[in-house]
């Protein structure tokens, strides 16, 4: 039995549609989904004084004051602690994200001499004993921490110093488990926000000249791990497992799409945003499968 032209036409149309069906489910409809999540952050994430910071497990809750850190144990709001900061302001305060220990930067208030002293101290919210404490001297006035970037697992902690407003400029100062302290320098002062690797002695870092994300080695070498496409890029954080989360910006910079990298800068997943944000609301959290 002959079979028509018009009937096989008809069958190669509907075969194709169905394969077309089939592409469709399982490339959009059934995609995989992504192994983290986009969400706003919190709009007071600048500010210093007068905000609550909660310990990982949210048995601790700090508040920094104008003259003092509070320290309240929670449930029942608790206070076990009061930390006179003595002629001093906070400029960064965060708690480790395993254990409760707390993170704190200050620097001098009203300072009126050309150089400026900051401080980093552990802060245990029970013990008002010797707690350890990096002493950065002779820095410009009203220098100030800003960001810190840290690994439990190398007891490796790098600091953001802001040096100047006008322009912005930092330095990033490396200390580990020996309190040996040390400048990282580099070929500018323009540098954003930085990260660390959870068990490499790895800084990643933003160099704003170029728009790029880098990274620099303990051993000193560095290189860019953003794409070399001349588009805008920004760091937004690494997580526990060593992937780097980064944003590339629209012409209007805001981020449009989050690429997660490696540290050899090999992609791992994008995903664009359906509504482009600025960076600094951007908050990444993994999804448990």
């Amino acid at each position: 039995m002959k079979i028509s032209r018009k009937l096989l036409a008809g069958i190669g149309i509907g075969l194709a549609l169905q394969l077309g069906v089939y592409v469709y489910l399982d490339q959009v409809l059934l995609a995989p989904a992504s192994s983290f999540e986009v969400t706003a952050a919190d709009q007071s994430q600048g500010q210093i004084n007068g905000k609550a910071y909660y310990s990982f497990d949210r048995r601790f809750m700090a508040i920094a004051k104008d003259d003092a850190v509070e320290i309240y144990s929670l449930p029942g709001k608790m206070l076990v602690r009061t930390i006179p900061l003595e002629q001093r302001r906070v400029s960064y305060f965060k708690w480790l994200e395993d254990r409760n220990l707390a993170l704190m930067g200050t620097y001098p208030n009203g300072n009126s001499t050309k150089d400026t002293q900051v401080i980093l101290a552990q802060i245990n919210p029970l013990t008002e004993g010797h707690e350890l404490a990096t002493k950065i001297n002779s820095l410009p006035k009203d220098s100030k921490i800003t960001e810190v970037a840290y690994s439990t697992a190398t007891n490796v902690i790098y600091m953001q110093i802001q040096v100047s407003t006008n322009p912005d400029r930092y330095r990033i100062y490396r200390t580990d488990a020996n309190q040996e302290l040390a400048r990282i320098y580099f070929n500018n002062n323009n540098v954003g926000r930085i990260g660390v690797l959870y068990d490499q002695d790895s800084l990643i870092f933003e160099n704003l000249d170029d728009n790029s994300v880098m990274v620099r080695h303990g051993n000193g070498s560095w290189k860019a791990i953003s794409p070399a496409d001349k588009k805008k890029y920004r760091l937004i954080n690494v997580d526990g497992k060593n992937v780097i989360h980064i944003a590339k910006l629209n012409a209007n910079g805001l981020a449009e799409e989050i690429i997660l990298l490696n540290v050899s800068g090999n992609v791992l997943e994008k995903r664009p945003l359906q509504t482009p944000l600025d960076v600094s609301q951007l908050r990444i959290s993994a999804i448990n499968k």
